[in-house]
């Protein structure tokens, strides 16, 4: 009997593992079994069968990224509401959706988004958008892992229902979210549909929100929520329930126990505390607040109280693009400057929160977000021979201090090759290119009507 097929072996690698202590290991090969699952990392030659072969020639492979939050499907307004506060950018972005928001126009914007993840050396996102189905089509097609659920506000957006309609809509979601991931060929175990996507407290009101909360317990869905990213929000939330900040609304509706908090930017010390008492997870977007000068995050002290930190891209409208290299060298070093102290926030501490981080935010961190023999294979190899990463004295600073997006050479998804030599292999660039172009005329003339 022949010995089974191995689906990919790297040679010639320095691998960046993210584990438990941030082992290093150069000169070595990784071996991905036939269920895509590393079942090897050594140093030097390590017998293999398989047909495929990726040279590092000595570069750099690490875990892939992972963005957890953001808005693909939001590349088709990036650009659009630039140099504005956040209540004017939502003011002028959400008659936009409104008015040309389709399955299809959707799938061709998260599909750009994946595009550019993939191409960027991001596996792995967290998605928050209207109809989505479509991030599921492109899942398919792609190989990317998107994670996702229903986006749910009182107002109706692109989708038209009342909210009563609304939650039945999730209800059905989260009921069908097994059959749906075998229908979408998505790893099993993954869960990356059982998902509520409750917006915000500013946009919901408390009986909303124990709504969505009975309805998560009943399916034990996880929550992805915007919490605390303003002053303006903070206001609108007092306002509205009663003087409590966004944290203290989500703990007391039962929404906060495991959640995926984005932004998290004006937290008190009651807030932090709140947050680590429930084991929720922070996404900081750090391009996406300075940008929209909503504030700095308090990362330090969040990580202090042991509160799990992610990394985020928000959506290409706000953030302009998806880009956690960019996200990474901003959340270093603007918390060195708000702490004055250059040594907080390590390079490996900051690298963690754009890869096992992500992956313990989404539960799925015994699955992926590092490498380690029995994880799933998702990973990045970086140009062995990039003038930004030469020369290499620490891969965790030349990572998070030097490198970029240009420096990403090929990225493998569940032992799959996505990317190789930059290019994308799951996805048609130029079409999809071509087919976002296509809908910028009506998206003008929707922001000209408003």
């Amino acid at each position: 009997m022949s010995a089974a097929k191995d689906l990919l072996a790297i040679v010639n690698a320095c691998v960046v593992t993210v584990d438990a202590v941030g082992t290093i290991v150069n000169d070595a090969s990784i071996v991905v079994g036939a269920d895509g699952k590393i079942r090897a990392i050594a140093s030097g030659a390590v017998a293999h069968t398989s047909p495929t072969v990726i040279d590092a020639k000595g570069g750099i492979v690490m875990p892939g990224m992972i963005n957890a939050h953001t808005h693909m499907g939001m590349t088709l307004f990036r650009g659009l509401g630039d140099d504005m506060n956040l209540e004017d950018f939502l003011g002028r972005l959400m008659p936009a959706e409104i008015a040309v928001l389709s399955h299809e126009a959707v799938v061709a914007g998260t599909e750009l988004g994946a595009l550019e993840s993939l191409l960027g050396g991001i596996t792995t996102a967290l998605d928050m958008y209207y109809l989505p189905d479509a991030a599921l089509d492109v899942a398919k097609r792609s190989g990317m892992r998107i994670h996702c659920g229903p986006n749910l506000l009182e107002s109706d957006g692109p989708e038209p229902l009342p909210f009563a309609q609304r939650m039945a809509w999730a209800n059905e979601w989260l009921t069908e979210s097994s059959k749906r991931e075998q229908e979408f060929s998505l790893v099993n175990g993954f869960d990356s549909l059982n998902w509520l996507s409750p917006h915000s407290t500013y946009l919901l009101g408390e009986d909303h929100l124990h709504q969505i909360s009975a309805l998560a317990k009943n399916h034990g869905a996880h929550i992805h929520v915007h919490a605390a990213e303003t002053v303006g929000e903070m206001s609108l939330v007092a306002k509205r329930h009663g003087g409590r900040t966004p944290i203290s609304v989500l703990a007391d509706t039962q929404l906060l126990s495991n959640a995926v908090l984005a932004h998290g930017v004006h937290l008190n010390d009651a807030d932090i505390a709140l947050i680590a008492k429930h084991g929720a997870s922070v996404t900081h977007c750090p391009a996406s607040n300075y940008k929209l000068a909503s504030g700095t995050a308090r990362i330090v002290e969040l990580h202090n109280q042991g509160v799990n930190v992610a990394l985020g891209t928000d959506g290409p409208a706000s953030g302009n693009d998806l880009d956690l290299w960019l996200a990474m060298r901003l959340a270093g070093y603007v918390q060195k400057t708000a702490a004055t102290d250059p040594t907080v926030l390590p390079a490996l501490d900051v690298l963690r929160m754009a890869t096992i981080n992500g992956a313990r935010a989404l539960h799925i961190d015994h699955l992926v977000g590092s490498l380690e023999v029995g994880k799933f294979a998702d990973l990045v190899v970086l140009d062995a021979f990039s003038p930004s990463l030469t020369p290499v004295f620490d891969p965790h600073v030349a990572i998070v201090a030097a490198a970029g997006r240009g420096d990403v050479c090929h990225v493998v998804v569940n032992g799959q090759v996505v990317v190789r030599d930059r290019t994308a292999l799951t996805i048609d660039a130029p079409a999809i290119v071509k087919r976002v172009n296509e809908l910028t005329p009506a998206i003008l003339a929707s922001v000209a009507r408003n």
